[in-house]
């Protein structure tokens, strides 16, 4: 699972770098299927893509956006990324796996990512607040971490990630047992 989870994160750090060009382009269930869909060939490239952005000297890195930050929003996230990846020359290499999963391009691979994964945090974020189990301190750092990110969910995304949470947990499930040690 942690691996699993480092490998998402990674997704979601990249896809937190940039702005977007798809604004009006809502999350819906048919983009969230073509995302989890395409997360098996894109995990790969995006590790690559990590390692690649890493090599970049501090002033070449893409900017990271703080979800903390008033203007942290999923339609401010795809084209600094698209940027960043013809950077390190690997543009083609998403695009392709966009492409291959139903998406116009890399801009909106991405777009949904950012979407789905601030839709996590936030998800996250809430049931964490609303557990009266969980400690003060625990509380005041996810607050920290991830300010009011919830409120820079749209009603639209909640309602497509609630409507598929089983289907991304199974998803996030399966990604874990694939990747647990002795097995492939």
């Amino acid at each position: 699972m942690k691996d699993f989870m480092g490998r998402w994160l990674a997704g979601v750090a990249l896809a937190m770098m940039a702005t977007l060009a798809q604004a009006d382009a809502p999350l819906t269930d048919e983009r969230l299927d073509k995302l989890l869909g395409a997360m098996d060939e894109l995990q790969p490239v995006m590790e690559q893509v990590g390692q690649r952005l890493a090599t970049l000297p501090p002033e070449e890195q893409p900017p990271r956006l703080d979800p903390r930050a008033e203007d942290f929003d999923p339609e401010a996230m795809a084209e600094g990324m698209a940027e960043a990846l013809e950077e390190v020359n690997a543009y083609a290499d998403v695009n392709r796996v966009a492409e291959n999963n139903g998406f116009d391009d890399v801009e909106e691979l991405l777009e949904v990512q950012a979407r789905v994964m601030m839709g996590f945090m936030a998800a996250t974020q809430e049931a964490m607040m609303n557990n009266p189990n969980v400690p003060e301190q625990a509380r005041q750092k996810m607050n920290q971490q991830f300010g009011n990110i919830a409120e820079k969910v749209s009603e639209n995304d909640r309602e497509v990630l609630k409507r598929n949470q089983q289907k991304i947990m199974e998803f996030m499930q399966a990604q874990q047992q694939r990747q647990a040690p002795g097995t492939n």
